[in-house]
């Protein structure tokens, strides 16, 4: 009801089970299993009456073109399925406390979501059938209204390898010549000597660039650092790093700098603390942001861990194999503990896609990942959402700047072209 009411349709509710009551208001909705008399009624699934957590009946059907389960099979319920219980099981992401396959670093795959399989993935289905319920009871009560906010964009940066030949130290830069020498690849030699020379750019060093762009189009921006100890799939920097604490706090300047939990912390919590408290240290304030490195996330453990370290706006929810919406929304709300059954203080902010999704994952070209990314503001724009993209600072530079570009178009498309 939150979510419905308060976060998306900003219209004030009460909650009420004494029929007088009920029967004195002038603007009504039951949600029960029979109607009390002549008032909207929505025909109660019963998901939400129930305290486990159990597999549930997932029936497909379709209302006004969209996707739907938890059908109605009242005849006089106002909509054709539970929009209540359906919002309930997306948005809590029911179905990752159930049992499911997990893709080879732990996580959800994407192919396992009812939102993959009824090929819903690229729409905020929430967001959606939220504004024809709205619409529809508009219908009933001529004078009921809803502010209808502008989209917004996020643009946000997980900053893995801050360098990819600056200030690794001694050690790590020797074995990169070695390593390379090994491979006989004398152009990567030949990149880092330049590089570390001063005659070039590293090619990592997009920060400028980032600026910018931010700069340009006035962003709401977040860099997620990862500030951890090396480890198999945690190669950043050195967290002792003088010039890393430098740029840390020149971007800073610029942006939100948030904490990117490492691949370690995932499975050592304690780790979490120490990485979230030594970047606090380094930028002498506390740290509310967070999105795990790898996307790595488990219901309900990860965002607990995530609470108990005082994080308050989580951006991890997304796949990484797909694009599209985990959780069916593209508006921030807050995280459901269903293992508790009580909403917390925790905001999820999901994003819309990452760049290295379309690279790495879809493998698709940067023109046909450019029509991709218009069609996910198109959704956004559509229900007046929050566009949140995910980029890396090393992949500005792809293909000889053919991805930067890309992002560029996408901006502009996203602040100059209006939905199809």
């Amino acid at each position: 009801m939150n979510v419905v009411f308060n976060e998306h349709l900003h219209i004030p509710y009460q909650l009420t089970e004494s029929v007088d009551e009920f029967r004195r208001a002038d603007v009504k909705i039951s949600y029960a299993n029979q109607p009390i008399e002549n008032e909207v009624f929505i025909w109660k699934h019963g998901l939400l009456a129930e305290t486990d957590i159990n597999p549930q009946t997932i029936d497909k059907g379709w209302y006004e073109e969209e996707p739907v389960f938890f059908q109605s099979p009242h005849s006089q319920s106002f909509l054709p399925f539970d929009i209540f219980a359906l919002s309930f099981y997306l948005l809590t992401r029911y179905e990752e406390y159930l049992p499911h396959q997990k893709d080879k670093y732990g996580r959800f795959p994407a192919t396992e979501s009812i939102a993959y399989k009824m090929e819903f993935l690229q729409k905020p289905l929430i967001d959606i059938l939220v504004l024809k319920f709205a619409k529809k009871l508009q219908t009933v009560f001529p004078n009921l209204t809803y502010p209808l906010m502008p989209a917004k964009y996020i643009a946000t940066y997980d900053i893995d390898n801050a360098y990819a030949y600056k200030h690794k130290g001694i050690m790590r830069t020797a074995g990169g010549f070695l390593k390379h020498a090994l491979q006989f690849n004398v152009r990567e030699i030949a990149n880092r000597l330049s590089v570390l020379a001063g005659k070039r750019q590293d090619p990592f060093d997009s920060y400028n660039y980032i600026k910018s762009i931010n700069q340009k189009y006035d962003l709401e921006t977040y860099y997620f650092i990862l500030f951890a100890k090396k480890s198999r799939y945690d190669r950043g920097l050195n967290p002792k790093n003088k010039s890393f604490q430098k740029l840390i706090n020149q971007l800073h300047a610029g942006g939100n700098i948030g904490c990117h939990p490492s691949f370690a912390s995932f499975f050592q919590p304690e780790k979490l603390t120490n990485e979230i408290n030594h970047l606090a240290a380094i930028l002498q304030k506390k740290i509310p942001f967070v999105r795990s490195h790898f996307l790595l996330l488990n219901f309900p453990q990860t965002y607990q861990h995530f609470i108990s370290n005082g994080v308050k706006i989580d951006f991890t929810l997304g796949y990484a194999e797909q694009v599209g919406f985990r959780a069916s929304t593209c508006k921030p709300f807050p995280f459901f503990d269903l293992s508790v059954n009580e909403e917390t203080t925790l905001i999820l902010c999901p994003f819309a896609y990452m760049e290295e999704t379309l690279q790495n994952y879809m493998k698709v070209s940067a023109n046909d990942g450019l029509i991709v990314i218009k069609q996910l503001i198109d959704a956004v724009k559509l229900v007046q959402g929050t566009f949140i993209s995910l980029w890396h600072n090393e992949n500005f530079w792809k293909n000889n700047g053919e991805w930067k570009k890309i992002y560029e178009q996408s901006l502009d498309y996203f602040y100059g072209a209006n939905p199809q």
